[in-house]
């Protein structure tokens, strides 16, 4: 029988006994109410609705064992939520379809698809859908906010948000809903101060507000396969970060673990296939898994471009990547595939939460349909 989950580290002293543990990635249309690796395809999740938006949980505290929390979020034009703040948490939003008019202080930004907005605690913030149907990716970490939907909204079973609003939202049950919560709603006369906002298409190297527009963030190159940094160790204060990876149909990339790092998977565009603990998962855009520390794991894209979504947790692993590959000005692969330096990668593996368990990677290139197996 499989077991589901293992929070412990993987250290020489408990190698032996780790090896033995097999993990079964559950696909799930609920979260699970303790830590393990999941999958929770396209539409499905914890729903709640509010109004005529709808709240869709893929993590919270739960369901992986730490402070990060995943919601995706789909309404219509007008929709919209008031101005707050987190007085733990800090937000990145990444825009999926629509328009999306985003609040920063007092500046105002228009998001669409692709975009992507770093919002650190303590800075108010509000959004307001400007599309017909908009949808957008909320990740908060390190203080109790996903609560807020199940306060709020009622548990919805359909897949689409509703066409009409099921009850009115006063600012009393706004108020209400964040009790307990890290959400302070904010008076927007109070915002007296101007909030210096970051929006030159680079990720600033400190814990500041920005915005990135699709395509811009700090690449690197790895073989075929492109990196992008929306958010870093840097601008993030260390707690994670927002990795973009793009590139044609190719090999797996080698199997591995991590001993502290937990990494969740966001299928945008294409197709990927990923092994968890040998188990094969195959993703379409809007899937989502998570792998937490001490699971074995590889991915291999599979359309000719893929483009997931990742954050990882702590941001450490940020270095890894560094190594591996050189900076890159494009966000597009390029036609003929770089040198893949897995070789650095080795000579400094003392110093990554890496531990390789399968045939490191060679170069990567097409796809031959002699798929390594898992």
């Amino acid at each position: 029988m499989k077991r589901l989950g293992y929070d412990g580290p993987v250290s020489a002293d408990n190698k032996a006994s780790w090896e033995s543990v097999t993990v079964s990635t559950r696909i799930i249309q609920q979260l699970p109410e303790t830590k393990s690796s999941y999958m929770i395809p396209a539409g499905e999740g914890d729903r709640y609705v509010f109004g005529t938006q709808v709240a869709s949980i893929m993590a919270n505290a739960r369901s992986i064992g730490d402070s990060l929390e995943i919601v995706l979020l789909c309404g219509g034009r007008g929709d919209h939520f008031p101005l707050h703040s987190h007085e733990q948490a800090s937000e990145a939003i990444y825009v999926l379809d629509g328009k999306l008019e985003v609040q920063i202080g007092t500046q105002k930004r228009l998001l669409t698809t692709g975009d992507y907005a770093h919002i650190p605690a303590g800075i108010p913030h509000a959004y307001k859908m400007l599309a017909h149907r908009t949808r957008f990716y909320s990740v908060t970490i390190g203080g109790e906010v996903s609560d807020f939907y199940r306060k709020i909204g009622e548990s919805y079973e359909r897949h689409e948000r509703p066409h009409l609003p099921q009850d009115a939202l006063t600012s009393e049950k706004w108020g209400e809903a964040a009790e307990g919560l890290d959400i302070r709603f904010v008076d927007v006369s109070s915002v007296a101060v101007e909030i210096p906002l970051v929006d030159n298409g680079t990720v600033p190297d400190r814990v500041v507000p920005y915005i990135l527009e699709n395509g811009d963030g700090d690449h690197t190159l790895s073989g075929d396969q492109v990196h992008s940094f929306l958010s870093t160790q840097a601008a993030t204060g260390g707690g994670y970060i927002v990795l973009m990876s793009s590139g044609p149909k190719g090999q797996p990339i080698g199997e591995h673990y991590h001993e502290i790092t937990n990494e969740t998977f966001f299928c945008i565009q294409g197709s990927m296939t990923l092994w968890v603990d040998g188990e094969e998962l195959s993703l379409q855009p809007g899937d989502f898994v998570y792998v937490p520390a001490g699971v074995k794991h590889k991915f291999r894209m599979d359309s000719h471009y893929t483009k997931f979504m990742g954050v990882l947790t702590p941001g450490s692993f940020e270095g890894f990547f560094r190594i591996l590959g050189d900076p890159y000005a494009y966000p597009i692969f390029p036609t003929e595939p770089a040198p893949y330096r897995f070789d650095r990668v080795i000579q400094r593996i003392a110093e990554l939460d890496l531990k390789v368990t399968g045939r490191p990677p060679g170069v990567p290139g097409p796809a031959d349909g002699k798929h390594e197996s898992a």
